[in-house]
């Protein structure tokens, strides 16, 4: 009756701390790099014009004109600006927290690493939304008071189009 019986934690920590890794970020990087040219946020068109009873070209406000009326397509990208600012983040996530331990501050580098963990997506989805928002409402507005070469966000991804109607 008088054992005495030691124990043991049974969730005893053991092994490596979890980490944040470079890997993981130059990923994402690269993941930017390859679909931000191609990433097509919003897309918007509008011919000024058109054809009226007797198949004559005639603009917006009915009057007859001798060419075909102006047609505008205007599609927004990934801005450059947000891209690198991102790419930023990750360099910075990837270089600076090295170059902290070495110098004896590796719990500095750790939460470098996790900052640019948590920044990547937040850059992300706040500037896909400032950006599709800003562009959908001054660029949609452009195009339907039919001006000819809408302006972008600036630092903005925007190609524009203009062409004529065709029948």
């Amino acid at each position: 009756m008088g054992e005495n019986v030691q124990t043991t934690p049974v969730m005893a920590h053991a092994g490596r701390k979890l980490r944040p890794r470079a890997w993981g970020l130059a990923l994402v990087g690269i993941v930017a790099l390859v679909l931000s040219p191609n990433l097509v946020l919003w897309s918007t068109s509008s011919g000024y014009g058109g054809v009226d009873a007797d198949d004559n070209w005639i603009d917006n406000g009915g009057k007859v004109l001798e060419t075909a009326p102006v047609t505008v397509q205007v599609e927004g990208h990934v801005a450059p600006a947000a891209l690198a600012l991102l790419l930023l983040v990750v360099v910075v996530g990837i270089v600076l927290p090295p170059t902290l331990a070495r110098s004896g501050h590796r719990a500095l580098g750790d939460i470098v690493r996790y900052s640019a963990y948590l920044a990547v997506p937040v850059c992300i989805v706040v500037g896909v939304l400032v950006y599709t928002v800003w562009q959908s409402q001054v660029v949609m507005d452009q195009v339907q008071h039919e001006v000819l070469h809408p302006h972008g966000f600036p630092w903005g991804g925007v190609t524009v189009t203009t062409g004529h109607m065709t029948r």
